[in-house]
């Protein structure tokens, strides 16, 4: 849980008894690698903070998987597109690490945001910075090559290290084969 509070006083500062209140709207669930937080078709309900671990997000369409995200520690994340109208989840959600999460309803969030002015400003702060870095992720994608989107991704995360590599690939939106083929010659260009 202080991970949680540590990442909530990071966009504001709430009152003890506030902090504690909203604290008691999270419950702790523990996610062993390869099992699933939602599978397709399930009914979005709630938000989750990634207290340790690391998890992907998938499309399978056609029987061809789309890397649509990772989120690992100190990330919140939700199928924001579904969550509101409780619709059922196009997409996959699952552990690639054994995953500590903490949870909240949308109910709970929404009532939350109603009874502390300061939990309103969390929520905005929060997905402003998801929206932005939403569009961070499509400028890339549409500007740079897939080495450079690489690059990119090597500065500033170590994602390389914990998400299988097929993952990685499609993710970056290239084949394995050429995902390989670029970490070769960036291997070749370093020695």
């Amino acid at each position: 849980m202080e991970k949680l509070i540590k990442y909530i006083n990071n966009y504001v500062s709430m009152e003890k008894e506030e902090l504690e209140i909203v604290l008691s709207f999270f419950k702790e669930k523990k996610v062993s690698k390869d099992k699933f937080v939602i599978k397709k078709e399930q009914v979005v309900t709630d938000y989750y903070f990634v207290a340790s671990g690391g998890l992907i997000i998938y499309d399978i369409i056609e029987e061809v998987q789309y890397t649509r995200y990772f989120a690992f520690e100190n990330e919140f994340i939700a199928d924001v597109a579904k969550i509101k109208k409780r619709e059922r989840s196009g997409s996959y959600i699952r552990a690639i690490e054994d995953t500590e999460l903490f949870s909240i309803s949308f109910q709970d969030m929404e009532a939350l945001y109603d009874k502390f002015p300061l939990w309103q400003k969390f929520g905005r702060l929060l997905w402003e910075d998801a929206f932005a870095s939403v569009l961070y992720g499509i400028h890339n994608f549409q500007t740079l090559t897939a080495k450079e989107r690489y690059l990119d991704l090597l500065k500033r995360s170590d994602l390389i290290f914990r998400v299988p590599l097929k993952d990685l690939s499609l993710f970056l939106g290239i084949t394995p084969q050429s995902f390989s083929r670029i970490r070769k010659e960036i291997s070749a260009s370093k020695g």
